[in-house]
């Protein structure tokens, strides 16, 4: 069993270096229920950011990425729920998928707010500008 880093999921995604998403497809494509792989929160996070910066992919864009990766049953999502509940909260909030993300893993832990100075999260419920 194996954890996959960004960089495989994104060339799988986008495809733009074929030799690079014909290994990453030969992998992904390998996984059974029997052989999954792990995805982390920050593999999530990154895929995001990547998608958005990098390759200037809208928002809807981003966020069916994301749904379809939650949703694929050989991958083993850390903190599913929390990641669900972020997704979520990103499809109409104002603030980023990590910043959600945050948030929800912090009030899993107990914490209510997630203090920030990000503009953006501070219009959502649960953050607090410093």
């Amino acid at each position: 069993m194996f954890a996959l880093d960004t960089n495989i999921l994104v060339r799988y995604i986008v495809q733009d270096d074929k030799a690079q998403a014909r290994k990453a497809a030969k992998i992904i494509e390998g996984l059974s229920a029997d052989n999954p792989a792990f995805i982390s929160c920050i593999v999530l996070c990154e895929i995001n950011w990547v998608l958005k910066s990098a390759y200037k992919t809208v928002k809807q864009e981003r966020l069916e990425v994301l749904q379809n990766l939650l949703s694929i049953p050989v991958f083993d999502i850390e903190q599913l729920e929390s990641c669900m509940r972020a997704l979520k909260c990103y499809q109409s909030g104002k603030a980023d998928f990590s910043d959600y993300l945050i948030q929800d893993i912090g009030r899993a832990h107990g914490y209510d707010m997630v203090l920030t100075f990000d503009k953006n999260a501070q219009k959502s419920q649960g953050f607090k500008s410093l």
